[in-house]
Protein backbone atom coordinates (compact mmCIF):
# COMPACT_ATOMS: atom_id res chain seq x y z
CA UNK A 1 0.00 0.00 0.00
CA UNK A 2 1.55 3.46 -1.37
CA UNK A 3 2.05 5.86 1.65
CA UNK A 4 0.29 8.52 2.50
CA UNK A 5 1.26 12.41 2.16
CA UNK A 6 2.22 13.87 5.22
CA UNK A 7 -0.62 16.41 6.85
CA UNK A 8 1.19 18.84 8.77
CA UNK A 9 -1.27 19.27 12.04
CA UNK A 10 -0.66 22.93 13.70
CA UNK A 11 -2.89 24.67 15.96
CA UNK A 12 -4.98 25.89 13.34
CA UNK A 13 -6.13 22.89 12.19
CA UNK A 14 -9.28 22.14 13.57
CA UNK A 15 -10.45 18.77 15.13
CA UNK A 16 -13.15 17.81 13.28
CA UNK A 17 -11.54 18.60 9.95
CA UNK A 18 -8.26 17.41 10.10
CA UNK A 19 -10.28 13.99 11.45
CA UNK A 20 -12.33 14.10 8.09
CA UNK A 21 -9.47 14.68 5.90
CA UNK A 22 -7.69 11.44 7.66
CA UNK A 23 -11.05 9.69 6.63
CA UNK A 24 -11.32 10.74 3.28
CA UNK A 25 -7.65 9.89 2.77
CA UNK A 26 -8.14 6.16 4.05
CA UNK A 27 -11.17 5.61 2.41
CA UNK A 28 -10.05 6.95 -1.30
CA UNK A 29 -10.10 4.01 -3.71
CA UNK A 30 -7.84 4.35 -6.99
CA UNK A 31 -8.27 1.34 -9.39
CA UNK A 32 -5.08 -1.10 -10.94
CA UNK A 33 -6.34 -2.93 -14.08
CA UNK A 34 -6.15 -6.77 -14.71
CA UNK A 35 -8.14 -8.30 -17.72
CA UNK A 36 -11.88 -9.73 -16.46
CA UNK A 37 -11.70 -8.39 -13.13
CA UNK A 38 -15.03 -6.93 -11.84
CA UNK A 39 -15.58 -5.69 -8.27
CA UNK A 40 -18.15 -4.08 -7.32
CA UNK A 41 -16.47 -0.81 -5.57
CA UNK A 42 -15.08 0.03 -9.26
CA UNK A 43 -17.27 2.27 -10.64
CA UNK A 44 -18.71 1.25 -14.68
CA UNK A 45 -17.21 3.48 -17.50
CA UNK A 46 -18.94 2.37 -21.07
CA UNK A 47 -15.54 3.60 -23.45
CA UNK A 48 -16.32 4.04 -27.42
CA UNK A 49 -13.57 4.33 -29.95
CA UNK A 50 -11.98 8.48 -30.33
CA UNK A 51 -12.15 8.02 -33.99
CA UNK A 52 -13.95 5.94 -36.14
CA UNK A 53 -10.87 6.03 -38.65
CA UNK A 54 -8.92 2.48 -39.33
CA UNK A 55 -6.79 1.08 -36.85
CA UNK A 56 -3.19 1.51 -38.56
CA UNK A 57 -1.09 0.18 -35.69
CA UNK A 58 -1.76 -1.83 -32.66
CA UNK A 59 -0.81 -1.95 -29.18
CA UNK A 60 3.21 -3.44 -28.67
CA UNK A 61 4.37 -2.83 -25.00
CA UNK A 62 8.20 -2.14 -24.83
CA UNK A 63 10.01 -4.87 -23.03
CA UNK A 64 11.42 -2.93 -20.78
CA UNK A 65 9.92 0.90 -19.73
CA UNK A 66 12.78 2.86 -21.47
CA UNK A 67 12.65 0.96 -25.10
CA UNK A 68 10.38 1.57 -27.50
CA UNK A 69 7.07 -0.04 -28.43
CA UNK A 70 3.96 1.14 -29.15
CA UNK A 71 2.46 2.04 -26.04
CA UNK A 72 -0.80 2.74 -27.27
CA UNK A 73 -2.96 2.47 -31.14
CA UNK A 74 -2.25 4.53 -33.46
CA UNK A 75 -5.60 5.75 -36.11
CA UNK A 76 -5.24 7.06 -40.00
CA UNK A 77 -7.17 9.94 -39.31
CA UNK A 78 -6.76 12.49 -41.94
CA UNK A 79 -5.85 15.99 -41.46
CA UNK A 80 -8.95 17.99 -40.64
CA UNK A 81 -10.45 14.89 -38.53
CA UNK A 82 -12.58 15.45 -35.11
CA UNK A 83 -11.24 13.71 -32.13
CA UNK A 84 -13.43 12.80 -29.50
CA UNK A 85 -13.65 12.00 -25.73
CA UNK A 86 -13.72 8.05 -25.28
CA UNK A 87 -15.68 8.57 -22.25
CA UNK A 88 -17.45 10.96 -19.54
CA UNK A 89 -14.19 12.56 -17.49
CA UNK A 90 -12.27 15.67 -16.79
CA UNK A 91 -9.56 16.86 -19.01
CA UNK A 92 -5.89 17.51 -16.96
CA UNK A 93 -3.86 18.11 -19.42
CA UNK A 94 -4.31 19.70 -22.72
CA UNK A 95 -1.16 21.54 -24.39
CA UNK A 96 2.21 20.38 -25.79
CA UNK A 97 4.70 18.15 -24.68
CA UNK A 98 7.67 17.80 -27.05
CA UNK A 99 6.38 20.47 -29.68
CA UNK A 100 3.50 18.47 -30.10
CA UNK A 101 0.03 18.82 -28.53
CA UNK A 102 -1.68 16.31 -26.14
CA UNK A 103 -5.17 15.41 -23.92
CA UNK A 104 -5.17 13.64 -21.12
CA UNK A 105 -8.35 12.64 -19.39
CA UNK A 106 -8.99 10.98 -16.19
CA UNK A 107 -12.31 8.53 -15.45
CA UNK A 108 -14.40 8.07 -12.57
CA UNK A 109 -12.75 4.55 -12.75
CA UNK A 110 -8.82 5.58 -12.70
CA UNK A 111 -8.40 5.38 -15.88
CA UNK A 112 -6.52 7.72 -17.89
CA UNK A 113 -6.59 7.90 -21.92
CA UNK A 114 -4.32 10.07 -23.56
CA UNK A 115 -5.10 11.81 -27.38
CA UNK A 116 -1.17 12.78 -28.67
CA UNK A 117 0.18 14.29 -31.89
CA UNK A 118 -2.80 16.25 -32.49
CA UNK A 119 -3.51 19.95 -34.51
CA UNK A 120 -5.57 22.08 -32.30
CA UNK A 121 -7.13 21.42 -29.19
CA UNK A 122 -10.87 22.55 -28.08
CA UNK A 123 -10.56 21.96 -24.54
CA UNK A 124 -8.58 23.13 -21.58
CA UNK A 125 -7.54 21.69 -18.37
CA UNK A 126 -10.18 21.50 -16.09
CA UNK A 127 -13.13 20.65 -18.21
CA UNK A 128 -15.22 18.37 -17.73
CA UNK A 129 -16.74 16.61 -21.14
CA UNK A 130 -19.19 13.59 -21.76
CA UNK A 131 -18.32 10.66 -24.42
CA UNK A 132 -18.44 11.55 -28.15
CA UNK A 133 -17.39 15.41 -27.06
CA UNK A 134 -15.02 16.94 -29.32
CA UNK A 135 -11.76 17.52 -27.68
CA UNK A 136 -9.48 18.10 -30.83
CA UNK A 137 -8.43 18.02 -34.30
CA UNK A 138 -6.06 15.55 -36.09
CA UNK A 139 -3.39 17.14 -38.45
CA UNK A 140 -2.75 13.47 -39.69
CA UNK A 141 -2.60 10.06 -37.93
CA UNK A 142 -3.17 10.63 -33.83
CA UNK A 143 -1.59 8.20 -30.94
CA UNK A 144 -4.70 7.10 -28.38
CA UNK A 145 -3.10 5.12 -25.10
CA UNK A 146 -4.65 4.19 -21.65
CA UNK A 147 -2.95 4.33 -18.39
CA UNK A 148 -3.71 2.94 -14.90
CA UNK A 149 -3.47 4.96 -12.00
CA UNK A 150 0.15 3.85 -11.64
CA UNK A 151 1.26 5.07 -15.19
CA UNK A 152 1.10 0.94 -16.44
CA UNK A 153 0.52 1.40 -20.17
CA UNK A 154 -2.82 -0.73 -21.08
CA UNK A 155 -4.15 -2.45 -24.35
CA UNK A 156 -6.53 0.47 -25.56
CA UNK A 157 -8.24 -2.40 -27.85
CA UNK A 158 -9.05 -4.29 -25.16
CA UNK A 159 -10.40 -1.34 -23.13
CA UNK A 160 -12.85 -0.63 -25.82
CA UNK A 161 -13.67 -4.23 -26.40
CA UNK A 162 -14.77 -4.66 -23.02
CA UNK A 163 -12.55 -7.21 -21.61
CA UNK A 164 -10.52 -4.84 -19.91
CA UNK A 165 -11.68 -4.45 -16.12
CA UNK A 166 -10.40 -2.58 -12.65
CA UNK A 167 -9.86 -4.30 -9.46
CA UNK A 168 -9.89 -1.88 -6.40
CA UNK A 169 -6.57 -1.10 -4.48
CA UNK A 170 -6.23 1.44 -1.43
CA UNK A 171 -4.21 4.37 -2.21
CA UNK A 172 -4.60 8.09 -2.57
CA UNK A 173 -6.60 9.31 -5.50
CA UNK A 174 -6.28 12.79 -7.37
CA UNK A 175 -8.89 14.43 -5.81
CA UNK A 176 -7.21 13.72 -2.32
CA UNK A 177 -3.84 15.76 -3.53
CA UNK A 178 -1.88 13.45 -5.45
CA UNK A 179 -0.24 15.44 -8.24
CA UNK A 180 -1.49 14.53 -11.40
CA UNK A 181 -0.25 16.93 -13.89
CA UNK A 182 2.96 18.89 -13.34
CA UNK A 183 6.22 16.93 -14.61
CA UNK A 184 4.64 13.80 -14.16
CA UNK A 185 2.09 13.59 -16.34
CA UNK A 186 4.55 15.60 -19.26
CA UNK A 187 7.57 12.89 -18.69
CA UNK A 188 4.27 9.88 -19.21
CA UNK A 189 3.35 12.04 -22.32
CA UNK A 190 6.56 11.77 -23.52
CA UNK A 191 7.22 8.13 -23.71
CA UNK A 192 5.17 7.92 -27.03
CA UNK A 193 8.10 9.95 -28.12
CA UNK A 194 10.41 6.69 -28.13
CA UNK A 195 7.86 4.52 -29.77
CA UNK A 196 8.10 3.25 -33.18
CA UNK A 197 3.69 3.35 -33.65
CA UNK A 198 3.68 5.11 -36.84
CA UNK A 199 2.13 8.39 -35.45
CA UNK A 200 4.90 8.69 -32.69
CA UNK A 201 7.54 7.84 -35.62
CA UNK A 202 6.32 10.99 -37.80
CA UNK A 203 5.83 13.82 -34.83
CA UNK A 204 9.35 12.85 -33.14
CA UNK A 205 10.19 13.18 -37.16
CA UNK A 206 8.96 16.42 -37.04
CA UNK A 207 9.97 17.42 -33.36
CA UNK A 208 13.52 15.98 -33.85
CA UNK A 209 14.49 18.12 -37.28
CA UNK A 210 13.27 21.37 -35.12
CA UNK A 211 15.46 20.48 -32.25
CA UNK A 212 18.61 19.38 -34.19
CA UNK A 213 18.10 22.54 -36.08
CA UNK A 214 18.52 24.72 -32.67
CA UNK A 215 21.46 22.61 -31.28
CA UNK A 216 23.32 23.34 -34.35
CA UNK A 217 22.43 27.11 -34.10
CA UNK A 218 23.50 27.59 -30.71
CA UNK A 219 26.66 24.91 -30.85
CA UNK A 220 27.75 27.96 -33.67
CA UNK A 221 26.99 30.93 -31.37
CA UNK A 222 28.23 29.62 -28.32
CA UNK A 223 31.77 28.63 -30.12
CA UNK A 224 34.19 31.59 -29.27
CA UNK A 225 35.93 31.04 -32.89
CA UNK A 226 32.92 32.55 -34.26
CA UNK A 227 33.14 35.54 -32.60
CA UNK A 228 36.14 36.00 -33.54
CA UNK A 229 35.79 35.32 -37.56
CA UNK A 230 32.76 37.51 -37.17
CA UNK A 231 35.44 40.15 -35.33
CA UNK A 232 38.26 39.42 -38.37
CA UNK A 233 35.17 40.48 -40.96
CA UNK A 234 34.50 43.56 -39.12
CA UNK A 235 38.32 44.60 -39.49
CA UNK A 236 38.30 43.39 -43.19
CA UNK A 237 34.65 45.64 -43.93
CA UNK A 238 36.26 48.50 -42.16
CA UNK A 239 39.13 48.59 -44.55
CA UNK A 240 37.25 48.31 -47.52
CA UNK A 241 34.43 50.89 -46.12
CA UNK A 242 37.34 53.42 -45.24
CA UNK A 243 38.31 53.71 -49.23
CA UNK A 244 34.77 54.91 -50.00
CA UNK A 245 32.89 56.51 -46.71
CA UNK A 246 31.96 60.16 -46.51
CA UNK A 247 34.08 62.16 -44.16
CA UNK A 248 32.06 63.57 -41.14
CA UNK A 249 32.64 67.30 -42.60
CA UNK A 250 30.98 66.46 -45.92
CA UNK A 251 27.25 67.40 -45.88
CA UNK A 252 24.24 65.40 -47.14
CA UNK A 253 23.20 66.96 -50.72
CA UNK A 254 19.53 67.35 -51.07
CA UNK A 255 17.85 65.32 -53.75
CA UNK A 256 18.27 66.99 -56.98
CA UNK A 257 14.64 66.07 -57.82
CA UNK A 258 11.39 64.70 -56.53
CA UNK A 259 11.75 60.97 -54.77
CA UNK A 260 9.18 58.92 -52.85
CA UNK A 261 9.86 57.31 -49.44
CA UNK A 262 8.03 54.40 -48.43
CA UNK A 263 8.36 53.63 -44.71
CA UNK A 264 7.80 50.13 -43.03
CA UNK A 265 7.38 49.87 -39.64
CA UNK A 266 7.95 46.70 -37.62
CA UNK A 267 7.14 44.08 -35.14
CA UNK A 268 3.71 45.00 -32.50
CA UNK A 269 3.08 48.12 -34.41
CA UNK A 270 0.25 50.23 -35.14
CA UNK A 271 -0.82 52.50 -37.96
CA UNK A 272 -1.62 55.52 -35.25
CA UNK A 273 1.69 55.56 -33.97
CA UNK A 274 5.20 54.37 -34.53
CA UNK A 275 9.19 55.02 -34.29
CA UNK A 276 9.23 54.18 -38.20
CA UNK A 277 6.78 57.27 -38.43
CA UNK A 278 8.81 59.35 -36.77
CA UNK A 279 12.10 59.13 -39.23
CA UNK A 280 12.55 62.49 -40.18
CA UNK A 281 11.43 62.73 -43.79
CA UNK A 282 11.16 66.68 -44.05
CA UNK A 283 15.13 66.49 -43.33
CA UNK A 284 15.68 63.95 -46.28
CA UNK A 285 14.18 65.86 -48.33
CA UNK A 286 11.01 64.18 -48.77
CA UNK A 287 8.02 66.45 -49.81
CA UNK A 288 5.04 65.54 -47.10
CA UNK A 289 2.73 64.22 -50.14
CA UNK A 290 5.55 62.45 -50.82
CA UNK A 291 5.55 59.62 -47.80
CA UNK A 292 3.65 56.72 -48.26
CA UNK A 293 3.48 54.33 -44.76
CA UNK A 294 3.11 50.49 -45.72
CA UNK A 295 -0.09 49.20 -44.14
CA UNK A 296 0.30 45.45 -42.63
CA UNK A 297 -3.38 45.37 -43.65
CA UNK A 298 -2.43 46.09 -47.45
CA UNK A 299 -1.95 49.03 -49.33
CA UNK A 300 -0.61 52.25 -47.27
CA UNK A 301 -1.72 53.15 -43.39
CA UNK A 302 -3.61 56.35 -43.17
CA UNK A 303 -1.69 59.67 -43.57
CA UNK A 304 -0.28 61.26 -41.03
CA UNK A 305 -1.55 65.02 -40.32
CA UNK A 306 2.50 67.26 -40.53
CA UNK A 307 0.69 69.72 -37.95
CA UNK A 308 -0.31 67.33 -35.46
CA UNK A 309 2.34 64.43 -34.39
CA UNK A 310 1.04 61.15 -34.03
CA UNK A 311 -2.62 62.07 -35.18
CA UNK A 312 -4.02 60.56 -38.30
CA UNK A 313 -6.41 61.88 -40.93
CA UNK A 314 -6.85 61.45 -44.74
CA UNK A 315 -5.29 63.96 -46.71
CA UNK A 316 -7.70 64.82 -50.32
CA UNK A 317 -5.65 65.72 -53.49
CA UNK A 318 -2.69 63.71 -53.09
CA UNK A 319 -0.92 61.48 -55.39
CA UNK A 320 -1.74 58.23 -53.73
CA UNK A 321 -5.25 58.38 -53.39
CA UNK A 322 -6.23 55.49 -55.40
CA UNK A 323 -4.33 53.60 -53.43
CA UNK A 324 -6.54 52.09 -50.28
CA UNK A 325 -5.92 52.69 -46.79
CA UNK A 326 -6.06 50.85 -43.92
CA UNK A 327 -5.56 51.32 -40.28
CA UNK A 328 -3.64 48.34 -38.39
CA UNK A 329 -3.18 47.45 -35.34
CA UNK A 330 -0.11 45.34 -33.06
CA UNK A 331 -1.75 41.66 -34.34
CA UNK A 332 -1.97 42.45 -38.14
CA UNK A 333 1.68 43.37 -37.52
CA UNK A 334 2.33 39.76 -36.33
CA UNK A 335 1.16 37.41 -39.39
CA UNK A 336 3.87 35.37 -40.99
CA UNK A 337 6.26 37.50 -42.56
CA UNK A 338 5.89 36.21 -45.86
CA UNK A 339 2.52 37.58 -46.17
CA UNK A 340 3.53 40.83 -45.01
CA UNK A 341 6.17 40.83 -47.65
CA UNK A 342 3.34 40.21 -50.16
CA UNK A 343 1.61 43.19 -49.55
CA UNK A 344 4.26 45.62 -49.58
CA UNK A 345 5.10 43.94 -52.87
CA UNK A 346 1.64 44.66 -54.27
CA UNK A 347 2.01 48.26 -52.11
CA UNK A 348 5.48 48.95 -54.33
CA UNK A 349 3.85 48.60 -57.49
CA UNK A 350 0.96 50.16 -56.54
CA UNK A 351 2.81 53.47 -56.02
CA UNK A 352 4.99 52.79 -59.00
CA UNK A 353 2.16 52.74 -60.83
CA UNK A 354 0.54 56.21 -59.80
CA UNK A 355 3.62 58.16 -60.05
CA UNK A 356 5.90 56.29 -62.90
CA UNK A 357 9.08 57.14 -63.22
CA UNK A 358 9.19 58.88 -59.55
CA UNK A 359 12.28 57.01 -58.03
CA UNK A 360 11.47 54.77 -54.95
CA UNK A 361 13.48 54.59 -51.38
CA UNK A 362 12.72 52.13 -49.00
CA UNK A 363 13.06 53.00 -45.10
CA UNK A 364 12.09 49.98 -42.46
CA UNK A 365 12.45 49.77 -38.82
CA UNK A 366 13.27 46.07 -37.26
CA UNK A 367 10.72 43.80 -38.62
CA UNK A 368 9.95 46.09 -41.24
CA UNK A 369 13.89 45.71 -42.69
CA UNK A 370 13.20 42.09 -42.99
CA UNK A 371 9.78 42.51 -44.72
CA UNK A 372 11.06 44.95 -46.96
CA UNK A 373 13.73 42.63 -47.93
CA UNK A 374 12.22 39.57 -48.36
CA UNK A 375 9.53 41.86 -51.03
CA UNK A 376 12.54 43.33 -53.09
CA UNK A 377 14.41 40.18 -53.27
CA UNK A 378 10.58 37.50 -53.83
CA UNK A 379 9.12 40.80 -56.69
CA UNK A 380 12.89 40.95 -58.24
CA UNK A 381 13.13 37.23 -58.51
CA UNK A 382 9.61 37.37 -60.03
CA UNK A 383 10.09 39.61 -62.73
CA UNK A 384 7.71 42.28 -60.37
CA UNK A 385 9.56 44.83 -58.94
CA UNK A 386 8.99 48.39 -60.41
CA UNK A 387 12.49 49.93 -62.02
CA UNK A 388 11.39 52.88 -60.09
CA UNK A 389 12.31 51.24 -56.88
CA UNK A 390 16.21 52.41 -56.05
CA UNK A 391 17.19 52.36 -52.42
CA UNK A 392 16.33 50.08 -49.16
CA UNK A 393 17.94 50.97 -45.92
CA UNK A 394 17.07 48.83 -43.29
CA UNK A 395 17.67 49.90 -39.23
CA UNK A 396 17.94 47.93 -36.40
CA UNK A 397 16.25 45.15 -38.31
CA UNK A 398 17.43 41.26 -37.24
CA UNK A 399 18.82 40.44 -40.80
CA UNK A 400 20.70 37.73 -39.69
CA UNK A 401 17.74 36.72 -37.47
CA UNK A 402 16.89 37.63 -33.67
CA UNK A 403 18.58 35.97 -30.94
CA UNK A 404 15.51 36.70 -28.47
CA UNK A 405 13.22 35.35 -31.39
CA UNK A 406 15.36 32.55 -31.01
CA UNK A 407 14.93 32.01 -27.41
CA UNK A 408 11.31 32.94 -27.59
CA UNK A 409 11.23 29.91 -30.25
CA UNK A 410 13.33 27.31 -27.88
CA UNK A 411 11.45 28.01 -25.04
CA UNK A 412 7.86 26.90 -26.72
CA UNK A 413 8.83 23.60 -27.72
CA UNK A 414 8.53 22.63 -24.48
CA UNK A 415 5.83 22.83 -21.89
CA UNK A 416 7.04 24.22 -19.17
CA UNK A 417 8.45 26.74 -21.51
CA UNK A 418 5.67 27.49 -23.15
CA UNK A 419 3.70 28.19 -19.55
CA UNK A 420 6.37 30.39 -18.85
CA UNK A 421 5.42 32.47 -22.03
CA UNK A 422 2.18 32.40 -21.00
CA UNK A 423 2.35 33.54 -17.79
CA UNK A 424 4.85 36.63 -19.54
CA UNK A 425 2.05 37.43 -21.72
CA UNK A 426 -0.70 37.21 -18.75
CA UNK A 427 1.50 39.40 -16.47
CA UNK A 428 2.34 42.40 -19.67
CA UNK A 429 5.47 41.76 -19.57
CA UNK A 430 5.28 41.11 -23.52
CA UNK A 431 3.15 44.09 -23.99
CA UNK A 432 1.22 43.44 -27.30
CA UNK A 433 3.50 40.44 -28.29
CA UNK A 434 2.28 36.85 -28.83
CA UNK A 435 5.01 34.43 -29.94
CA UNK A 436 1.87 32.08 -31.14
CA UNK A 437 1.72 34.42 -33.96
CA UNK A 438 3.87 33.96 -37.17
CA UNK A 439 6.19 36.89 -36.83
CA UNK A 440 8.05 35.91 -33.90
CA UNK A 441 8.78 32.61 -35.42
CA UNK A 442 9.81 33.90 -38.59
CA UNK A 443 12.26 35.93 -37.54
CA UNK A 444 14.33 33.30 -35.07
CA UNK A 445 17.47 33.03 -36.56
CA UNK A 446 16.96 29.47 -37.45
CA UNK A 447 13.70 30.16 -39.22
CA UNK A 448 12.90 29.45 -43.32
CA UNK A 449 12.26 33.58 -43.81
CA UNK A 450 16.08 34.23 -42.71
CA UNK A 451 17.44 31.56 -44.88
CA UNK A 452 15.00 32.56 -47.56
CA UNK A 453 17.03 36.07 -47.49
CA UNK A 454 20.02 35.01 -47.55
CA UNK A 455 19.23 32.36 -50.82
CA UNK A 456 17.88 35.08 -52.95
CA UNK A 457 20.14 38.24 -54.28
CA UNK A 458 19.45 41.78 -54.14
CA UNK A 459 17.75 42.63 -57.18
CA UNK A 460 20.50 44.61 -59.44
CA UNK A 461 20.33 48.48 -59.44
CA UNK A 462 18.73 48.22 -55.92
CA UNK A 463 21.20 49.82 -53.04
CA UNK A 464 20.96 47.52 -49.69
CA UNK A 465 21.52 49.64 -46.88
CA UNK A 466 22.12 48.02 -43.17
CA UNK A 467 22.08 50.39 -40.32
CA UNK A 468 22.66 49.10 -36.24
CA UNK A 469 22.69 50.63 -33.10
CA UNK A 470 25.41 48.91 -30.76
CA UNK A 471 23.71 48.82 -26.95
CA UNK A 472 20.35 47.61 -29.09
CA UNK A 473 18.72 44.88 -26.65
CA UNK A 474 16.42 44.17 -29.06
CA UNK A 475 18.19 43.72 -32.22
CA UNK A 476 21.86 43.11 -31.24
CA UNK A 477 23.79 45.62 -34.15
CA UNK A 478 25.97 42.74 -35.24
CA UNK A 479 22.64 40.76 -35.85
CA UNK A 480 21.35 43.90 -38.32
CA UNK A 481 24.18 43.76 -40.41
CA UNK A 482 23.55 42.00 -43.72
CA UNK A 483 27.20 40.67 -44.88
CA UNK A 484 25.43 41.03 -48.61
CA UNK A 485 24.45 44.63 -48.18
CA UNK A 486 26.41 47.03 -50.26
CA UNK A 487 27.31 49.11 -47.17
CA UNK A 488 26.44 48.56 -43.26
CA UNK A 489 27.53 50.53 -40.54
CA UNK A 490 27.01 50.32 -36.36
CA UNK A 491 26.32 53.12 -34.96
CA UNK A 492 27.06 53.49 -31.16
CA UNK A 493 23.93 53.82 -29.05
CA UNK A 494 23.41 53.64 -25.11
CA UNK A 495 22.85 50.34 -24.16
CA UNK A 496 19.32 49.07 -23.72
CA UNK A 497 15.87 48.50 -24.52
CA UNK A 498 15.13 52.08 -25.75
CA UNK A 499 17.90 52.21 -28.42
CA UNK A 500 15.80 49.82 -30.37
CA UNK A 501 13.27 52.61 -30.99
CA UNK A 502 15.38 55.75 -30.96
CA UNK A 503 17.64 54.76 -33.41
CA UNK A 504 15.20 55.56 -36.15
CA UNK A 505 14.90 59.53 -35.57
CA UNK A 506 18.56 59.98 -34.36
CA UNK A 507 20.66 62.49 -36.30
CA UNK A 508 23.41 59.83 -37.19
CA UNK A 509 20.68 57.55 -38.64
CA UNK A 510 19.02 60.33 -40.58
CA UNK A 511 22.34 60.89 -41.90
CA UNK A 512 23.21 57.44 -43.17
CA UNK A 513 19.77 57.46 -44.91
CA UNK A 514 20.24 60.53 -46.39
CA UNK A 515 23.89 58.99 -47.53
CA UNK A 516 22.75 55.61 -49.00
CA UNK A 517 19.95 57.79 -50.53
CA UNK A 518 22.20 59.99 -52.48
CA UNK A 519 24.54 56.74 -53.33
CA UNK A 520 27.47 57.67 -51.83
CA UNK A 521 29.11 55.82 -48.92
CA UNK A 522 28.52 55.99 -45.33
CA UNK A 523 30.12 58.30 -42.85
CA UNK A 524 33.83 57.38 -41.97
CA UNK A 525 34.31 56.31 -38.59
CA UNK A 526 37.40 56.02 -36.93
CA UNK A 527 38.86 52.09 -36.05
CA UNK A 528 38.57 52.49 -32.16
CA UNK A 529 35.09 53.92 -32.68
CA UNK A 530 33.97 50.64 -34.82
CA UNK A 531 36.25 48.48 -33.11
CA UNK A 532 33.93 49.69 -29.40
CA UNK A 533 30.30 49.40 -31.42
CA UNK A 534 31.10 45.76 -32.87
CA UNK A 535 32.48 44.12 -29.20
CA UNK A 536 29.31 45.99 -27.71
CA UNK A 537 26.70 44.53 -30.25
CA UNK A 538 28.63 40.91 -30.21
CA UNK A 539 28.71 41.12 -26.28
CA UNK A 540 24.61 41.80 -26.66
CA UNK A 541 24.47 39.04 -29.15
CA UNK A 542 26.31 36.42 -27.33
CA UNK A 543 24.82 36.75 -23.96
CA UNK A 544 20.99 36.51 -25.35
CA UNK A 545 22.52 33.78 -27.32
CA UNK A 546 23.88 32.54 -24.03
CA UNK A 547 20.21 33.28 -22.13
CA UNK A 548 18.31 31.47 -24.83
CA UNK A 549 20.05 28.15 -25.15
CA UNK A 550 20.06 27.93 -20.81
CA UNK A 551 16.55 28.59 -20.77
CA UNK A 552 16.15 25.82 -23.23
CA UNK A 553 18.59 23.95 -21.59
CA UNK A 554 16.69 24.32 -18.78
CA UNK A 555 12.94 23.57 -19.97
CA UNK A 556 14.28 20.41 -21.48
CA UNK A 557 14.05 21.51 -25.26
CA UNK A 558 17.92 20.65 -25.23
CA UNK A 559 19.54 18.14 -24.25
CA UNK A 560 21.99 19.03 -21.38
CA UNK A 561 25.54 19.34 -22.76
CA UNK A 562 28.00 16.91 -21.36
CA UNK A 563 30.45 18.11 -18.30
CA UNK A 564 34.30 18.34 -19.15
Amino acid sequence: MRSLPFIPFGRSCRRALCFGVLVALLSTVVVAFTPHEVRAATPWVDYRPPSDAEIVDHFRPPPKPWMAGNRGIDYGTSPGAQISASADGRVIFAGLVGGALHVTLEHADGLRTSYSFLDSLTVSAGDRVRAGDVIAVAGGLFHFGVRAPDDTYLDPEALLAGTLRPRARLVPGTDQGLDRLGAHERRSLLDVFLDTGVAALSATSEWGSQTTALIAHYMVELNPTTHAIRAVDAFAKWLRDHETCTPVSVSVPAPESRRIVVLVSGLGTSSDSNTAWEIDTKALGYADADVVRYSYEGGQAPRVNPEQAGAVRTVSQQPFDAIAEHSFDSIDSQQSVGASADHLSALLQSVAAAQPDVPIDVVAHSQGGVVARLAVERSGAEQHLPDEVETLVTISSPQQGAPLATGVVALGESPGGAAALTQLRSAGAAEDLDNRLPAISDLAETSPIIDELHQRPMPEGVRFVTIGGSGDLVVPGSSAIAPTANASVILPTEIGKDAHGSLPSSPAATREIGLAVAGMGLTCQSFSDVSAAFVTAETIRFGESVAGATAAVAAGVLPIPPAD
